[in-house]
């Protein structure tokens, strides 16, 4: 396939229908900058199905259409024709020529051709599709294309080999099969949700079909005993009022001669009690005053024996401490005297020790004189005498040595001095240069530092905001489905609600003819607004009463019925504003109820309504009682002895009559009052979640732009850095080959300094050690001298005092024993003083505390004595008062109970009395209730006898059941009545509308089973296109992966390339990642690569690519900008290699490429702001490019 012309009419600057004719080979179009020379490929981009206005440099679409000059009108469309030969059927079409046509108007409309035959943009997508000719692939690459594929992430840049793998329609075909998926589970949505609403009708129907039909039959029954029992009533109520109206009578005239007898004996007995009260009232005062005198007495008595038995301990305590201080007095006169004696005793030890050691002092003494005169002390002093004549020898020999030394390290030491002075000056100028070096060195080292410190921010920066923007965007996506999903349930259940399903068909009709039939106001369950916690006892308490419909006055009611007639609609219960009226609890039952902790309220009091049908709702829920739990609703009911109706929390019935209902649901099962309650509930999430949706969508566009401007400063910084650690590299080189140098230097004046400081110390040493030698010198000449004169001295005196040695030192030893014997004697002396003297002080201790004790216990004991005498007094006086309270108080106990006995005789008398007029008051009583109570059941049952069944009592006299008496058609008909009330509330339309409902939810599960079916189906299928995608990009991947290994290295002149699969396990998802290694460089991601370097790279994997899945034409816009001279040939020339299998088109202005084109198109704008195609010479190529 080629491409053999390209048309264009208003496209961007191209303002004129130009065309250009293609051949094989390759075309080149250049053209000054500004000129439109871009606005050719983009053209071709737009005309394939382009769909981002952005890709095209513009902010909308509508931004191809030319815009008009200085000298020119907008023009109001755009047209972009590609004209394409199709001889080998490239293209799946059945035409050996396929022109493709895009055109756009400025009020938005487009049009899409293929071969002049209107299509949609989809069908031009799909034709070029896994063609390598689409709109993402690699054959066509517009301005900074390069730089977006070689900068993106490698998850993005995967995008160009799915291209070249032909996987595109694969995912494209997944795509749709996700959309239907999504379509599908929508649709499942809402028949689940339909047959959710619809199952939760179905059941409570099919009960109230049931219970419709047996109310029928036993409504039957009921009318027959009925009026049997009532007009056998009536006749046996009759006879029976005649005799209870005499008995009346005969009662009244007894009962008034009884209460005149009555009122004579109650006057006594008054008299008799006012007496009876006057001696209680003195027998209680006289009971209370011996009470307060008994225990006060009782408290005298405590206290006084209480004194008794402190006088009697501090007795004993006073006379136990007076003998204690006795005997503690005189243990301490023993313990002075026996002190006395002991101190005495060791002052005369004391005083002999003394005497002792001053003899022993003066004997020492002498004999040290004798010790200096001894044969043994000559002998000693003759060996000092040698010693000091031999050191002498030694220290004259020493000094002569030191001399010859001094004198040859003082030469050395001068020698050294001289050398080093040299080395010296050439380690100052070594220092100076590396000082210079390390300051450059410092300077650069902390600039790197700190852009190294902002790159990591930057980075870190970075990387916080991606993983802060994907959070955000999984939870905006979170967002969006969680609110499609709400909407969905509540555009579901406005629909039903719209239907009115769940109503009944006759219901449900009325309702819809509202407008025909005005005065309608709306089924009973649509006035009323119910509390989430009361949902389930309302829809309970209302039943099937919730669905009847609520009308201003009975000609709407009738008008209604007529209306079902007409249309054979079905039938629904009407409720009259004008004649319905209100059931109500009378007050004494509220009050008794409000008083139990069972009872919530009636269910009329905690629903919301208009006041205008206050009456319906109180028809059908005033007289309903609200309890929190059965338990309690059991004790409300026995509380009103069963007459009225009351449900639970959960919905458990107690009902009128005593019968009970309860038990479980089934679990989710929806209903009109609990469908209305959602849809509230649903209408207020759905605004919430809509107005956080805004503010996560602003949050998510805010982190978008934050991560590209971060992005940008990334590569700035990164560049920066490279620089600085290429200066950085090249210091510390320097410093290092400086560093070198001054540790030579530094190494030989460490030397220098090494052996000057030891020939120093050395001649120090020697120096110090001359001088102790002269000293010692002169030293030992005295002693020599000093040595000799006590030698000639000791010899002449040693004999003479030998004798008298020898008799002082046995002297010393005896005087040595009797020291010795003293210290111990004065020792135990002084230790029985300190023993003595310790014993005695606590003695004093003891007196001293005994003495103040006994003085305490002498004031207590007097104190008690005085006490116990004033209680003695006391308690006798209290005991002769307490005597006399006694006697009174038992005569006025005798006196009582004489007065109690006359009282109780006679109020037995008058009980009697009373009992008979009880009796006849009853009596009289029970005939007036039995009268009354017969009245009104005869009226009662004619009544019923009308209302019920239109009878009079002679008309029901006829129908009377033939061998039933009374009691069985009483007990008949409380069994039916029992059964119908425990039947509750009966729909009779209930059985039709079941049949209705049952047929159209199994017509919707059906549709549930086919939906399930085809969502099944199509995980089939994107599971077998994840498959094929996996093995054709797999296999596409490694043959461009072996190409681009060759491609590389020859363009390049050598080096090495390589791509890598991120995530080799993932082949739907994984990045791909470039590294490259150019001829002399080290191996590194492409990223860090120059432009030039890039650029090359990126163009060696477009050849690679079209090596591997050959294109009909490639589009290739200023690519080689970057690449320098000797480069662009190598481009050129290497696309000629493809010009049998590709044919180029290339928008340049470098020689190079312009110099290996077939053919030359130059684009110029020789008007402003309008394009213009132009032929060139080559020889005007260059001028042109100028």
């Amino acid at each position: 396939m080629l491409l053999k012309r390209l048309e264009m009419n208003g496209f961007k600057s191209f303002a004129d229908k130009v065309a250009i004719d293609f051949v094989p080979g390759m075309t080149a179009v250049v053209g000054p900058n500004g000129s439109g020379k871009s606005n050719i490929t983009e053209a071709i981009r737009w005309v394939l199905g382009e769909q981002s206005a952005k890709s095209l440099r513009g902010g909308r679409m509508g931004d191809v259409i030319f815009a008009g000059s200085d000298t020119r009108k907008p023009i109001n469309f755009a047209e972009v024709s590609l004209i394409l030969e199709n001889e080998d059927h490239f293209l799946p079409l059945d035409y050996s020529e396929v022109a493709v046509t895009r055109r756009i108007y400025r009020n938005g409309d487009s049009e899409f051709l293929i071969n002049k035959e209107n299509c949609r943009l989809k069908d031009i997508v799909d034709l070029f599709m896994d063609s390598g000719l689409g709109r993402e692939s690699f054959s066509i690459i517009s301005q900074g294309k390069i730089d977006e594929i070689l900068n993106s992430k490698p998850e993005e840049r995967r995008s160009i080999f799915e291209e070249a793998a032909g996987v595109l329609k694969y995912k494209h075909r997944k795509k749709q099969a996700e959309n239907k998926l999504f379509e599908t589970e929508e649709n499942l949505n809402r028949v689940q949700d339909i047959l959710y609403e619809l199952e939760g009708q179905l059941e409570p129907l099919e009960m109230q079909a049931s219970i419709a039909k047996d109310y029928l039959f036993q409504q039957e029954e009921l009318e027959k005993y009925e009026v049997t029992l009532l007009a056998s009533e009536i006749s046996s109520l009759t006879t029976k009022l005649a005799e209870v109206r005499k008995e009346f009578g005969e009662n009244q005239t007894v009962l008034i001669k009884l209460r005149e007898e009555l009122h004579a004996e109650e006057a006594v007995i008054s008299r008799e009690k006012q007496a009876l009260n006057e001696t209680d009232i003195a027998l209680d005062t006289l009971q209370e005053r011996l009470l307060v005198e008994t225990e006060k007495l009782e408290q005298l008595e405590g206290e006084r024996n209480l004194q008794l038995e402190r006088k009697k301990h501090s007795s004993e305590n006073e006379q136990v401490y007076a003998e204690t201080l006795a005997a503690i007095t005189e243990k301490i006169t023993a313990l002075e005297e026996q002190k006395e004696v002991l101190s005495s005793s060791k002052l005369e030890k004391e005083t002999a020790l003394e005497i002792a050691v001053k003899a022993k002092k003066e004997l020492e003494a002498t004999l040290a004189k004798y010790d200096d005169l001894s044969e043994e002390a000559i002998e000693n002093r003759k060996s000092d005498y040698i010693d000091l004549r031999h050191t002498q020898t030694t220290i004259n020999n020493d000094l002569g040595y030191i001399e010859r030394q001094i004198g040859q390290i003082t030469s050395r030491i001068d020698k050294l001095d001289l050398e080093n002075s040299h080395h010296v000056d050439d380690r100052k100028d070594m220092l100076s240069q590396i000082e210079t070096t390390k300051t450059h060195l410092t300077k650069i080292q902390s600039e790197l530092t700190e852009q190294m410190e902002i790159y990591r921010e930057v980075q870190q920066t970075l990387a916080k905001q991606e993983g802060v923007f994907g959070t955000q965007e999984r939870a905006l996506y979170k967002h969006y489905e969680t609110v499609q999903q709400m909407k969905s349930r509540k555009e579901t259940l406005e629909e039903l609600a719209d239907d009115y399903a769940g109503f009944f068909q006759g219901v449900r009709e009325v309702l819809k003819a509202k407008k025909e039939i005005p005065g309608i106001l709306g089924a009973l369950v649509e006035l009323v607004e119910i509390p989430a916690k009361y949902q389930q006892a309302m829809e309970t308490a209302l039943g099937a009463s919730a669905q009847n419909v609520v009308v201003e006055d009975d000609r709407v009611a009738r008008e209604a019925i007529s209306f079902l007639k007409k249309t054979k609609s079905g039938r629904a219960t009407f409720l009259p504003l004008s004649t319905i009226q209100p059931r109500e609890l009378p007050a004494a039952t509220k009050n008794a109820l409000s008083n139990q902790p069972a009872f919530i309220a009636l269910a009329s009091e905690v629903i919301s309504f208009d006041q205008k049908v206050s009456p319906v709702i109180l028809n059908a829920l005033g007289t309903t009682i609200l309890a929190k739990d059965l338990k309690g609703a059991n004790t409300l009911a026995r509380l009103v002895n069963f007459r009225y109706r009351i449900v639970t929390l959960e919905g458990d019935v107690v009902n009128a009559g005593g019968s009970m209902t309860g038990g479980a649901t089934k679990g989710g099962k929806s209903s009109i009052l609990t469908r209305k309650h959602e849809l509230g509930q649903l209408a207020e999430k759905i605004a919430e979640l809509n107005e956080s949706t805004r503010e996560m969508e602003s949050a998510v566009q805010l982190a978008k732009d934050s991560m590209a401007k971060k992005r940008e400063e990334l590569e700035e910084t990164r560049g920066i850095g490279e620089n600085l650690r290429l200066q950085e590299k090249e210091l510390l080189g320097k410093l290092d080959r400086e560093t070198e140098n001054l540790e030579r230097f530094n190494k030989q004046l460490q030397l220098y300094d090494i052996e000057k400081a030891d020939g120093s110390e050395e001649l120090n040493k020697l120096l110090e050690r001359k001088e102790t030698l002269l000293q010692e010198q002169i030293e030992i000449a005295k002693q020599i001298e000093v040595t000799d004169e006590e030698i000639k001295a000791m010899t002449s005196s040693s004999k003479a005092l030998e004798s008298k040695r020898a008799a002082d030192l046995e002297s010393l030893s005896s005087l040595k024993a009797q020291i010795a014997a003293k210290r111990e004697q004065l020792q135990s002396a002084t230790e029985a003083v300190e023993r003595v003297t310790t014993t005695l002080h606590e003695n004093y201790e003891q007196k001293e505390a005994a003495e103040l004790k006994l003085a305490s216990l002498k004031t207590n004991l007097t104190s008690v004595h005085t006490s116990e005498e004033t209680a003695r007094k006391s308690i006798e006086e209290l005991r002769k008062d307490k005597a006399e309270t006694s006697e009174k108080l038992t005569q006025t106990r005798q006196a009582r109970a004489e007065l109690q006995e006359k009282l109780e005789l006679l109020e037995a008398e008058l009980t009697q009395k009373n009992n008979q007029i009880s009796f006849y008051v009853e009596q009289k009583n029970n005939a007036e209730i039995s009268i009354g109570r017969l009245e009104v059941d005869i009226t009662n049952r004619i009544d019923r006898l009308q209302e019920a069944y239109l009878l009079t009592p002679e008309q029901a006299e006829e129908k009377i059941l033939p061998e039933v008496d009374t009691e069985q058609a009483r007990s008949k008909v409380r069994l039916l009545k029992r059964s119908i009330d425990e039947l509750g509330i009966v729909n009779i339309g209930a059985i039709e509308e079941f049949d209705r409902i049952q047929e159209r939810f199994d017509f919707l599960n059906g549709q549930q089973a086919d939906l399930l079916a085809a969502k099944e189906t199509l995980f089939k299928v994107m599971d077998e296109m994840d498959e094929e995608m996996k093995i054709r990009f797999s296999e596409s991947f490694e043959a461009i992966k072996t190409e681009f290994a060759i491609v590389f290295p020859e363009l390049f002149g050598g080096g090495s390339a390589e791509l890598v699969l991120l995530d080799p396990e993932n082949l739907l998802t994984t990045g791909i990642d470039i590294v490259v290694q150019p001829p002399g460089k080290k191996l590194q991601n492409l990223s860090l690569r120059s432009g030039g370097e890039r650029a090359l790279t990126a163009i060696a994997l477009l050849f690679a690519i079209i090596r591997v899945r050959p294109v009909p034409f490639c589009i290739l816009d200023e690519v080689e900008a970057a690449l320098d001279e000797a480069n662009v040939t190598r481009f050129s020339r290497y696309l000629k290699q493809f010009e049998s299998g590709t044919q180029f088109i290339v928008i340049t202005h470098r020689k190079g490429t312009m110099e290996e084109a077939d053919v030359l198109y130059g684009v110029t704008m020789q008007e402003s702001g309008v394009s213009k195609l132009v032929s060139v010479r080559l020889e005007e190529t260059a001028e042109l490019i100028k």
